[in-house]
């Protein structure tokens, strides 16, 4: 009996032991999973105002960046406008405690060995970018492991933001009627004295426009290359980052100097078609000036037409597929004081269309006024530049090969789909352009050749015929892209308009 007590009580004993242990590791359990849920959570709220954290910063550099491109700042207020921008983005992410916040471009010295590294290698020639670096450092707060006196856990992280450098071409018209308001100024006008004082108007005053658009980018990043049209297009400086050579090559464009009327008119009546408006004497030289009359006729220039738009917009447009940085935003600055009366000749079209698209004979259209057009300019054909009828814009008239059917004013409409037409209608229709921004302005007289500028722009907007914001709008008024400016006045207004619209177009 003695035995079976004992033994009962070593039983009750050994069931009270195991009982307190499963308490024991029951309560460490307990204790461990409230640890574990607490650093979860603690894991996860980082997690969380990490992520922000980051999209807060990727935000913030790319607003850096797009203030590096404001060039009439000095060093230290760009850096500090630079600053400003990166911590602005970062509060509108609703991101709190930011203890520390460093933005740096390829300029300072200081910048992180990271970020150097990214930068571009000036002296080695490779091009300069507007790159922007943001570092933060947001003090996060946590919860579970406040109960051991850890309030918050530091984050860190960076981005690398750049804003997009710009490519333009800006491109003048240059025939004699940019001399209307010169002093002196008449059917005979000769420009070259005020060519020789650079005060030929109303090209001054345009030229005087474009030189503000050009001091309005950021020299050593963007660049600008010139282009004149009148006979035939001329690039003056190719895209260059030197402001100085630019803004010279802008002074150095001249004036046309027109065939004057009262030599033509000793070789026939060109109004009434006596004479091919591209080679007045017959000498086979279209348009050229011929300083040593080798022709042997008495003039060193035949042509009395002188306003090729089509040879302008494919020149530019050649400049740009040829020079512009893939990762630049590409633009035309497209100014015109007239309707277009020739195009491209030989070598730049084939050599079937001896005189351009002004394909006419004596007496009969084209080569009597209006020259080298169908007098309509909202009336287009097809033809040279499409295989078949298939292929023709919407709207258009194929006429094949045949000019004069098709026209300067058609050749100018080709070469600008060539240059920035992005998508038709027609799926048959070849696609040629690229993604350039095109700003055309009409001046004066322009209303003229207003539909062709109005097309320019519009499909310079967004690479379309559609959505035209120019559609039922009247005549001479500003819309989407196209600028109309009734005198010389109104064109510093206008570029300083359009340099706002790039950087819109960036920053977007």
């Amino acid at each position: 009996m003695w035995h079976r007590r004992e033994s009962s009580r070593k039983h009750f004993s050994s069931s009270l032991g195991e009982s307190g242990q499963a308490v024991v590791l029951l309560t460490v359990a307990f204790f461990a999973l409230l640890a574990f849920i607490g650093i979860v959570t603690d894991a996860g709220s980082l997690y969380v105002s990490y992520t922000q954290l980051k999209r807060a910063v990727d935000a913030a550099a790319v607003a850096a960046a797009n203030n590096i491109k404001n060039p009439s700042l000095t060093y230290s207020q760009r850096k500090t406008r630079i600053t400003e921008a990166a911590r602005e983005m970062i509060a509108l992410h609703n991101v709190a405690n930011i203890a520390s916040l460093e933005a740096y471009t390829c300029d300072d010295a200081d910048k992180p060995a990271a970020f150097a590294n990214v930068c571009p290698n000036i002296a080695a020639g490779e091009p300069p970018r507007k790159l922007a670096w943001v570092q933060a450092t947001q003090q996060a707060p946590v919860y579970f492991l406040s109960l051991f006196g850890v309030q918050s856990v530091s984050l860190t992280t960076s981005a690398i933001g750049e804003a997009a450098t710009v490519d333009v071409v800006v491109v003048l018209d240059t025939s004699e009627s940019m001399g209307e308001a010169t002093a002196g100024y008449g059917p005979d006008f000769d420009p070259s004295a005020c060519n020789a004082a650079n005060s030929c108007e109303p090209l001054k005053t345009a030229k005087d426009a474009a030189k503000a658009l050009v001091d309005s980018l950021f020299e050593g990043y963007d660049r600008v290359a010139v282009v004149g049209f009148d006979f035939d297009a001329t690039m003056y400086i190719n895209l260059s980052t030197d402001f100085n050579a630019v803004k010279s090559a802008i002074d150095s464009v001249p004036l046309h100097d027109d065939l004057d009327s009262s030599i033509v008119l000793s070789y026939g009546n060109p109004a009434a078609g006596d004479v091919n408006p591209l080679d007045v004497d017959g000498d086979g030289r279209l348009g050229d000036y011929d300083a040593v009359d080798d022709g042997g006729t008495g003039l060193v220039q035949d042509s009395f037409l002188s306003t090729c738009t089509g040879c302008g917009i494919r020149v530019a447009g050649n400049i740009l597929k040829a020079y512009g940085r893939p990762d630049a935003v590409w633009v035309i600055v497209f100014l015109a004081d007239g309707a277009t009366n020739v195009s491209d000749v030989p070598p730049e079209v084939d050599v079937s269309f001896p005189n351009g698209f002004c394909g006419g004979t004596f007496n009969a259209r084209m080569w009597n006024n209006p020259w080298c057009t169908d007098a309509n300019p909202t009336t287009r054909h097809c033809g040279p530049y499409h295989a078949s009828a298939s292929e023709c814009p919407p709207g258009s008239i194929w006429v094949g090969d045949s000019s004069p059917a098709y026209d300067v004013e058609d050749y100018a409409f080709d070469m600008a789909d060539r240059v920035a037409l992005l998508a038709s209608t027609n799926p048959d229709e070849p696609i040629f352009g690229n993604d350039i921004a095109i700003y055309s302005i009409g001046l004066g007289k322009a209303a003229a050749g207003e539909h062709f500028l109005r097309y320019l722009a519009n499909i310079g907007d967004d690479g379309t015929r559609l959505n035209d914001p120019c559609a039922g709008v009247a005549p001479k008024s500003h819309c989407g892209n196209y600028y109309y400016a009734p005198n010389a006045s109104y064109l510093a207004q206008i570029f300083e308009n359009i340099a706002e619209r790039i950087y819109t177009r960036i920053s977007q």
